[in-house]
């Protein structure tokens, strides 16, 4: 039996009713929390043309064979501020080579340069690197008769 001395105070000034609030609430916050973490930094890895890139696959790699059979090789050399190319194997080679810079993870730093013919084989263009590192370079020929992908550290002077 209860005693007069024995006062029950309302639940809200307990402990237990105040815990078992809080660990629901808490994991809603923390949901919410990473759900708005993951809309604003939403990965950037997936084409947005993921299906015609699949359609072009195989007409890419009928282009790289076209380079091998024509024996043009490259050799990338950039320095912060400068992009040169050697290419070899070229006859008589365009004024100007379109090129693709693509970082392996963040689609925001990839440039398109357009390199000018400054002496037999060697192409050139001043640009800026937006980050150090590892890089995919795309060499397209003129007239998609040919094309070369490659990999870069830059810079590597």
């Amino acid at each position: 039996m209860l005693d007069s001395q024995d006062v029950i105070e309302p639940w809200y000034k307990q402990f237990w009713p105040w815990f078992l609030i809080a660990l629901p609430l808490i994991t809603v916050i923390v949901c919410i929390s990473l759900f708005i973490t993951a809309q604003r930094n939403a990965p950037t890895l997936v084409s947005e043309h993921y299906y015609k890139d699949g359609l072009a696959y195989n007409m890419n790699k009928e282009l790289e064979k076209n380079a091998i059979k024509l024996g043009i090789s490259v050799e990338v050399i950039a320095s912060e501020n400068i992009f040169t190319l050697h290419l070899k194997g070229l006859k008589d080679g365009p004024k100007h080579i379109d090129i693709k810079l693509q970082h392996p993870t963040l689609a925001k730093y990839d440039q398109l340069l357009s390199l000018e013919k400054i002496a037999d084989d060697i192409y050139q263009s001043p640009f800026s690197l937006l980050k150090d590192g590892k890089w995919y370079v795309t060499i397209d020929g003129p007239e998609n008769a040919w094309e070369i992908k490659t990999e870069a550290l830059l810079p590597n002077i």
